[in-house]
């Protein structure tokens, strides 16, 4: 019986032993070395249209003006080098992260065109001969396309993933856009789905998350991931007939993961 006994506790320490010792072999598993590259694109399109009429009924009636514009900003970017990220287990939880001490940077492209112009009508009364009234054409000395770095982020938790992307603040000059002070827009949105006001003015990516499981990193094997999105934004103005700037956004990115080794 004591035999008995003493086999019966052998056998559930070994037991013990095994299972602690799995257990902490799943704790502290090697991490996962990943090589991502990645693409990304976005135009962002916008018009405005809006008119004061004529209404000469009087010498001293109301001159027409017609404000008129449109245009678009585009980025688009690819990494040439591969950008790093891990996964590893931490509290039997999968975890990820992809840091650099001066971050991630890809090469990228920009390119803005526009045009915005107030027509101003003849004055009440005016007659031949009269000077012509002047109207405002706004430059667009500074529109064009030109390389410059996108800075990017990756993230992903409990199955969601998200690439950020932008320039930053980019050297617009003198290129009508969004932002034109005669269109005399209200700052108020109403953008399906909701986005940045730098993705309006097309200085960062549309925040698109794509759904990932954690499956795709514990298989340890190549897999991709793709995102897009269309985004739809009005804004009122203090034009006659709350007078709209309309944009719209189109953008998408494709990830890539590669396991290291």
């Amino acid at each position: 019986m004591l035999r008995r006994l003493s086999a019966i506790t052998s056998l559930a320490v070994l037991g013990a032993l095994f299972f602690g010792t799995a257990g902490a072999q799943a704790l502290i598993a090697p991490p996962t070395e990943w090589d991502v590259s990645l693409s990304g694109k976005q135009t962002v399109k916008w018009s405005f249209d809006a008119e004061i009429p004529e209404a000469c009924e009087a010498y001293y009636g109301t001159t027409s003006q017609k404000a008129q514009g449109s245009g678009s900003v585009s980025m688009s970017f690819a990494s040439k080098k591969p950008i790093s990220a891990r996964t590893y287990l931490a509290a039997n939880k999968l975890n990820f992260s992809s840091f650099s001490t001066n971050g991630w940077s890809v090469p990228g492209r920009y390119s803005k065109q526009g045009k915005f112009s107030v027509i101003n009508g003849r004055p009440c009364g005016w007659v031949e001969g009269d000077p012509e009234p002047l109207s405002k054409i706004a430059p667009s000395n500074d529109c064009g396309s030109a390389k410059q770095p996108v800075g990017v982020s990756l993230d992903w938790s409990d199955g969601n993933f998200v690439l950020g992307a932008g320039f930053g603040q980019l050297p617009w000059g003198a290129c009508p856009g969004v932002a034109e002070s005669d269109m005399r827009i209200l700052r108020t949105t109403a953008c399906k789905p909701k986005v940045d006001e730098g993705v309006i003015e097309g200085d960062l990516l549309a925040a698109m998350t794509a759904k990932l499981d954690a499956s795709k990193f514990t298989a340890r094997k190549k897999f991709s991931v793709d995102a897009s999105g269309e985004f739809h934004c009005s804004f009122p103005s203090t034009w006659p007939n709350d007078a709209l700037l309309k944009v719209d956004i189109s953008a998408s990115y494709r990830v890539t993961f590669k396991p290291q080794g």
